[in-house]
């Protein structure tokens, strides 16, 4: 976990967030109690971070860093499915989760061959419904935050949905033809 992180990282802005304040009111405390609030504050700052380590912080930093960097569909394909068999895969419309709990999924379109949607069936144990071309309003609803292009009602007459509850914010959800050829795929993880 990174809480040991987060809470170092907490526990400066809060002693610049003070040291800021005396600057801009000095009068209010004393300097007795300013030495001893800074005191306090670097204290637990040395002490989390010899706790923490330095390697551990390091880690961190570099995972939210390498998070938060733009990520190509097929990379994000190839972590959520791995590696695509035979370069049958092609994405058309890609809309990544840039921060967890502001974008909820990742959005993609993508164009494939049968082979490799089965290879993806075989991967989790999805939950399969089909609904026929009328109901896919009724079916879209949970995904109100949908991109403008994320449209599995065109797919055809019959939609085929797999869908994977992880836990209580995590899913991921497939929609696909009768051809296997098209799949519009909604990852969220909040």
């Amino acid at each position: 976990m990174m809480a040991d992180t987060i809470l170092l990282a907490a526990l400066i802005i809060c002693l610049l967030l003070f040291l800021i304040y005396i600057a801009l009111k000095p009068r209010k405390f004393s300097k007795r109690k300013i030495l001893l609030i800074v005191t306090l504050f670097s204290v637990a700052i040395v002490s989390l971070f010899f706790f923490t380590g330095f390697k551990k912080l390091n880690s961190d930093i570099s995972r939210i860093i390498r998070n938060s960097s733009p990520k190509t569909p097929d990379e994000v394909y190839s972590l959520l499915f791995k590696k695509p068999i035979d370069s049958c895969m092609t994405a058309i419309n890609f809309k990544d989760q840039v921060i967890p709990k502001l974008d909820c999924c990742i959005w993609m379109e993508v164009k494939l061959c049968p082979t490799e949607l089965a290879r993806i069936i075989k991967l989790k144990k999805y939950q399969t419904s089909v609904y026929n071309k009328f109901d896919s309003l009724n079916l879209l609803k949970p995904f109100s935050d949908k991109p403008i292009w994320w449209t599995p009602q065109v797919l055809g007459d019959t939609i085929i949905k797999l869908n994977i509850r992880f836990n209580d914010d995590n899913q991921q959800t497939l929609f696909f033809g009768r051809d296997s050829s098209h799949v519009y795929l909604c990852d969220q993880a909040l």
